[in-house]
């Protein structure tokens, strides 16, 4: 399987990290894992890919979303509105 480069940042930029994921990670699974490498609490995050600004889906492959390499993808809080 092949495998993509990303880079994945905080929204607000105190953690940032180039790393290599197969192309069939799903979404979620990356998004807890870069979390705790973050060391960030158990409120939950979205994933944002930087260059369309849109939440990507947790049960996507990176493959599946498109993702590609040199890819940045943003940490951001949930946060909901009433």
């Amino acid at each position: 399987m092949e495998t993509i480069k990303v880079i994945v940042k905080t929204f607000d930029g105190n953690f940032k990290k180039t790393t290599d994921v197969p192309g069939d990670m799903l979404i979620e699974d990356f998004q807890w894992e870069a979390q705790e490498v973050a060391n960030l609490s158990s409120v939950p995050y979205y994933l944002i890919l930087d260059k369309t600004n849109k939440i990507l889906r947790g049960n996507d492959t990176f493959q599946g979303a498109g993702i590609q390499s040199g890819s940045l993808l943003i940490l951001v809080p949930y946060v909901e509105v009433s």
